[in-house]
């Protein structure tokens, strides 16, 4: 199965030998042979500032990885000039057969096996597309190309595919994406709320509930006092022995002391010749 990668995805790539895993610097650009549409290598740049320059033909690239490639033979020296000179159809405008221009090629896709360039990647500018859209031009579909422009069937360009979202649409599904996201943050917030409101009603169910049993109890207790001082006295049915309760004899009366009698002085006989006068029959 082909290997379809972007000339975007090795730029800067570290290359690496495989045989002794020396680092041999870093890919600048691919060259490409835009008659045919295909990627012929790739230059390596090194040394202070990148001014060493070596090139590698497609077929000594050995695989591509995440951080790097891997090259299975030394490279050919070149210069600068040579590179400056290369051929690309990356950065040309897009001109339709009509006199329209609908966009900038910024990128291609290639087979890594055999270079053929598969499609061009170009930027809508608008005409026939979403402005800042990225749309796949066949290769095959050039007409005509030069140094700046490339010509393209007016009425092939509305069938064009988009390779990915463009501004609009990026924003667009960002927008959609945070309105997911916030819609999920709220439903959870709402189900933590109502969480939380259960509970606390729950809790003020059973505060309640314990304050009507406080209430309940103190009522009960405040009712037994009240009836407590407000029960009416009863009389007993009959009077009993006032000493029947006495287990033993019946307390004494307690003596009441009086005063001593003064009895009245008795008049006294005299002794003188009266006496005989009075006799005691007469007191009497």
């Amino acid at each position: 199965m082909a290997e379809i990668v972007r000339q975007s995805e090795v730029l800067n790539q570290t290359v690496l030998d495989r045989g002794s895993m020396q680092e041999l610097g870093q890919i600048e650009v691919l060259w490409m042979y835009p008659k045919v549409h295909r990627v012929l290598g790739f230059i390596c740049k090194s040394g202070w500032l990148g001014s060493k320059k070596t090139a590698f033909n497609l077929d000594q690239l050995d695989t591509i990885g995440s951080n790097g490639v891997l090259v299975n033979s030394a490279p050919v020296e070149t210069d600068a000039e040579k590179v400056k000179k290369l051929e690309s159809l990356v950065g040309s405008e897009v001109w339709t057969d009509r006199g329209d221009q609908v966009g900038r090629i910024v990128d291609y896709l290639f087979d890594l096996e055999t270079g053929e360039i598969q499609h061009y990647l170009y930027v809508s500018d608008g005409w026939g597309g979403i402005v800042g859209s990225v749309y796949l031009l066949p290769a095959n579909y050039i007409l005509r190309f030069g140094n700046q422009r490339v010509l393209v069937p007016q009425e092939s360009v509305e069938s064009f595919a988009v390779y990915r979202g463009g501004v609009q649409e990026k924003f667009s599904k960002v927008k959609d994406r945070l309105k997911e996201e916030r819609s999920q943050v709220t439903q959870q917030v709402s189900q933590e709320v109502k969480s939380l409101a259960d509970l606390a009603r729950e809790k003020a169910r059973r505060l309640k509930e314990k304050a009507l049993s406080v209430a309940e109890q103190t009522y009960e207790f405040v009712e037994e006092i009240a009836l407590e001082e407000t029960e009416p006295y009863t009389a007993p049915s009959s009077d009993p022995d006032p000493w029947d309760d006495w287990e033993v004899e019946p307390p004494k009366k307690p003596e009441v002391k009086t005063k001593p009698e003064v009895k009245a002085p008795q008049p006294q006989r005299s002794q003188s010749s009266t006496s005989d006068v009075w006799d005691d029959d007469d007191w009497t």
